[in-house]
């Protein structure tokens, strides 16, 4: 893909056999504690409403829809700060499967 390309994260999470999906719906004021073991190669997309993502440090950020977040082990928590239902895109690579040997 070029830069020039439109990003495509419909068919990214099409891609079922190297991408899983997940869609996460978090209602007004509601919370997402953050393990970053389940969070590990994952590329989170907001699609609608405004999250508030804390880190560790206690520092936090205000996001909108269309942004693009990494999850990293320092994040704390993700909060939805809007008065909407905020809708997030979670796209993680499949791990790799290596062939069993027989005989």
């Amino acid at each position: 893909m070029s830069c020039d390309e439109q990003f495509d994260l419909n068919q990214l999470a099409r891609d079922e056999l190297h991408f899983r999906k997940r869609v996460i719906e978090l209602a007004p004021r509601d919370e997402l504690r953050v393990d970053a073991t389940a969070w590990r190669d994952t590329i989170v997309f907001l699609e609608t409403g405004e999250v508030e993502l804390e880190c560790s440090a206690g520092e936090r950020r205000r996001f909108e829809p269309g942004a693009v977040l990494c999850l990293v082990p320092t994040v704390r928590a993700l909060r939805n700060c809007g008065d909407d239902s905020a809708r997030l895109i979670a796209i993680s690579r499949r791990p790799r499967t290596r062939p069993t040997r027989t005989g």
